[in-house]
Formats: structure tokens, sequence, C-alpha cells
């Protein structure tokens, strides 16, 4: 791994040239489900993963150390060491540890990090669990800094920074090559409120974005809630930037390079109950007090089902009703009174293509406990994850655009005299140069001169050096 740079930049193209990644996480309370739907560790498809995440440890607001949330699963019933054990079958397998989830709330967690004795005092027990079971990494699930609606404090931000620092070092001189990976949001407000998103991306070795629930319950109508791109027919104000695309490109902006990002896709459905069952179109209105709909049988949830429970209701009973999503490329079906927006192998692919063809790291799940893991549904075993797998196997993560330290270059003198579009910050971040392999950042809202790696140029439409066959090179001048 890397080492990262404590100060001046960050460790960029860490993983260019690198496989790409298919991070898997792993609901452990899926084994509490009613017996026919069961799912254990041993359930787990270790081959079709890089990484695997358990789920969840939590902090305890007394002690101040790593708290188990489950200790009869995760010690007695031997998951922790049973979960590690899958490398002995396939050890390029990278299984790690996941702290928080929504549950856990936020305000234990900016209590911790404000305090140097208590970030100590974590991590120690956070060294001491990883090193004790065998794990490869640690990933960070607080949802979210500087949140007030969860606990969180003005000071999360730079708190947060501080204390990646402290486990970046402990990890570092344990010399085992451990991980930090952080699940982390997509609304531009959640970032602006506690995310320093350079000093992040230069610690942790991969940001899993939660791209997913975009849409849901509280906003008072049925919609699909994992759209690939921004709909003009139905995304109105903030929501026109909440989809997978430009989520993972606000991440982008805010000076996150491509080979940290790994989108994220989820393996369940957001469901609705209709006010009425004749208007079952987007936006349908909904009875908002019902929580979403009915709980499925084997997850035994109120608004969501597990892919496993939407394909097997669809396959068993043909009153559902499959519709599509056209601008967001996402399925939704109803029935009566219920409504269900969900992702399909057909959805997940084109997502698949998108990580492809944008140079990201590579894709996550949540969860990988709500694939078709039976076969019910007549796609095979792991229909979903089957498609993540065969689409990023053979990945290789490409080169990021250049980060550059803060400068006060503006304007290139060398540049030849051609017809450029006016920059303007307000409008977008990045912007073409007459020469193909050169480029202007928004740095704090000036335009700022950057030169892609050698033997690369500069994809306006990507915003991203590519390899020069990729480039339409019509409108620059060759170097």
């Amino acid at each position: 791994m890397k080492t990262t740079l404590a100060v001046g930049g960050w460790n960029e193209g860490a993983n260019e040239g690198q496989p790409g990644r298919i991070s898997c996480y792993y609901e452990t309370w899926a084994v509490y489900r009613p017996e026919e739907a069961i799912y254990d560790v041993e359930n787990l498809p270790a081959d079709l993963c890089t990484h695997i995440i358990y789920t969840f440890v939590g902090v305890s607001n007394v002690t101040w150390e790593v708290m188990l949330l489950d200790p009869e699963f995760d010690i007695d019933n031997k998951g922790f060491d049973r979960f590690t054990g899958l490398k002995e079958k396939y050890p390029e397998l990278k299984t790690t540890l996941a702290v928080g989830g929504w549950n856990e709330g936020g305000k234990k967690y900016s209590q911790l990090v404000s305090q140097p004795e208590r970030r100590t005092t974590f991590i120690d027990s956070v060294v001491k669990l990883l090193e004790e079971h065998n794990f490869d990494g640690f990933d960070l699930d607080w949802e979210y800094p500087g949140a007030s609606d969860r606990g969180g404090g003005w000071n999360d931000k730079e708190n947060f920074i501080v204390f990646i620092e402290e486990l970046r070092a402990a990890f570092d001189a344990k010399g085992l090559g451990w991980e930090i990976t952080a699940a982390v949001p997509v609304a531009k407000f959640r970032l602006d409120e506690g995310y320093k998103v350079p000093e992040l991306c230069s610690l942790v070795d991969a940001l899993h974005l939660m791209e997913y629930d975009l849409r849901g319950n509280w906003e008072g109508k049925a919609d699909t809630h994992s759209m690939l791109y921004s709909r003009p027919s139905w995304d109105k104000g903030a929501y026109k930037k909440l989809n997978v695309n430009d989520g993972a490109l606000l991440w982008v902006n805010s000076g996150c390079p491509r080979d940290k990002i790994v989108v994220g896709t989820p393996f369940y459905g957001r469901t609705y109950t209709l006010k009425n069952p004749s208007s079952h179109e987007i936006h349908a209105p909904i009875k908002s007090g019902m929580g979403g709909g009915s709980p499925g049988p084997y997850t035994e949830e109120v608004g969501m089902l597990a892919y496993f429970e939407i394909c097997k209701m669809m396959l068993d009973d043909p009153l559902w009703i499959d519709e599509y999503d056209k601008e967001g490329t996402v399925p939704y079906t109803y029935k009566d009174d219920q409504w269900v927006g969900y992702e399909d192998p057909d959805s997940l692919q084109l997502k698949m293509d998108f990580v492809k063809e944008q140079g990201y790291l590579g894709a996550m799940t949540w969860a990988i406990d709500n694939d078709d893991y039976i076969g019910w549904c007549n796609q095979g075993m792991n229909p979903m994850m089957q498609v993540m797998h065969d689409s990023l196997k053979d990945y290789i993560v490409p080169p990021t655009p250049t980060t550059p330290a803060p400068t006060t270059t503006t304007i290139d003198p060398s540049a030849p005299t051609t017809t450029l579009p006016p920059m303007d910050c307000s409008i977008q971040p990045y912007w073409p140069h007459a020469y193909c392999d050169k480029y202007y950042w928004c740095i704090s809202d000036v335009p700022t001169l950057q030169q892609c790696p050698d033997g690369l140029l500069w994809s306006q439409p990507v915003t991203m050096c590519d390899w020069p066959e990729k480039v339409d090179t019509s409108h620059c001048i060759l170097p």
C-alpha cells in the first residue's frame, strides 16, 4: 500500500493500474431471518468479491473502545473467525470490518473524535480486534460527520480527519497492509457539513459511495432510489444532482481522484403504499404515514424488499406489473397499492459499464445477502453478484487526473491563439486548454493550469486525462 502524504498532496494514482474493486457489504443479522432464507457466513460467494465488509461493530460511549453489537454471533458463534477464515479458500480476498451504520447514530462518533484520549483508546482497541481476528482493514460508516440532525458537531469535519490520520499511523505502524475505507453520502449538504474531501481521499484506500436511498418514503411520492442519471421529467431543485452520476462527480469535483471512488449499488428495493392503486406512475402519491410498503416475508422490514424477495414475488404472481424508469435507467414494479423501485441485473449492468467508462475504482453493493443466493428466480445463484463480477473481473483502473497542490498560475502564456470557451468556474470545475495534454481546474473559483501525465490527453466529456485513442483531438493541438 502506498504511503500517504501528511501535507502538500495525496497518494494520487494509488490504485491506477490495479484490478477494479468489487466491495460487498455483508449484513450479519441476515442469520436471523426465517429458516428458509437464513444467510450465514458460509453462504457468502467469496469468489465473486475482492473485498467483503462485515457489518457492524459500534463505539462504547463509556469506555470509548470498540463495542460488539452482537457478541453472540461475532464471538460465541465465531462469526469473526469464520468470516476471516474465508481467506483460507480464497487467499486473494480482503475481509474487513465496518464500524457504525445508521442505527448507531452520530452523537457518539462526534464525541469520540473530539478528544485525543478517546481517539487513542478507540484506535488501540481497533488494532487489537483486527489483529486478534485476522481482519484486513477497517471501514468507517459514520452517518454523518457534522450532521446536526444525527448528533454531529460543528468541528466534526476537522476532528474526523485528525482521527483518520491517527488511525492511518497506527495501521501503518503494524506493517500488515491494513486498509482504511469509508462509506460516504452523495448529497452536497452532507459533504459541506462533514468532509474535507482532498484530505480524506489522501488518507483512505477507497471511498464507498452510498448511491442508494436517493429517494424514499419521506418524499411523499413513489420513486426509484438509485437512478443512474438526472431525470429532467422528474428531478427538480436539489434532486437534480441526487443521482449516481452526479453523486460521484460531486466527490471528483470536490477533490477526490476517481481511483479512490467505489460506486455503490443496492441489492434491495424501496417500497411504498400508494394512496390510489390506479395512480402508479413515478411520483404517484403515497401514504407516507405507512412508512413505506408492506414488509417482505424474509427481511420483515417496512419500506424495503431484498432483491430475492422482489424477483420471487414477481415470478410467483403475474399480477405484478414491471415498468422502467427510462431516464434513470432503473426498473420499478407495482400491484394493487404496493410500489417498488429496485435494481435488476440489466440496470446493474448499466452501472458496471458506467464505472468502467468513467474510470472509477470499482463497485460496491449493499448488501450481498439480498441477492438471490438460493436461486428462486430462475436466474442462477447470486445473479446480481454475477453481473458485478463478470463485468469487473478483468477491469483495470485507468490513470486518474493529476491532483495539484494549490498554485497561483491562472493562464498559460505559451498557449497558442485558438478559440476556447470563456472559463466560468460557477458553471463547471474543468475547462479545456488549447493543447490537448493540458486543462484547467477551478481551485477556489480560479481556473488553474494542469498537466496530464505523460502519454495521456485531456478528455472534456469525461473530465479526466485518458488514453489518446479515446480522446477527440479535433479541437486542440497535440503536444
